[in-house]
């Protein structure tokens, strides 16, 4: 029975753990994460940490042409036909999408007024 009740705090931790797709105090120092650096069109970069279970991703996002410096996203994994894909919804103003296959990018934005962009980005 004692040893019932010193293996559970630990079983519990881990399932927490599970639970994010990020392991870590903050949600960019996942053990076991991807890290890519992308340099884009028009002077844009892309550094993307993916999830360990490749469910998410955090981006920080420099891209002139989106009228966006050093911006940190967080973003899903979509369906996606070919590679994969990451979206993120919860700016009014600008939808973002990020999709991947190999060593190329693309990341679009779809403004808020009707306009879209995207930009080719490579490793």
């Amino acid at each position: 029975m004692k040893k019932l009740l010193v293996l559970t705090p630990a079983v519990l931790a881990l399932a927490a753990c599970a639970n994010n797709p990020f392991v870590g105090s903050d949600q960019t120092g996942a053990t076991n994460q991807v890290v890519n650096s992308y340099t884009c069109e028009g002077n844009g970069k892309v550094t993307a940490a993916y999830a360990a279970d490749g469910s998410a991703a955090n981006l920080n996002i420099t891209m002139p042409k989106f009228d966006i410096s050093n911006q940190k996203v967080i973003m899903t994994q979509a369906v996606s036909g070919s590679g994969t894909r990451y979206v993120n919804n919860d700016n009014p103003k600008m939808n973002l999408q990020w999709q991947t296959k190999a060593d190329y990018g693309v990341i679009s934005a779809k403004l808020a007024n009707g306009k879209e962009y995207s930009v080719n980005c490579t490793m």
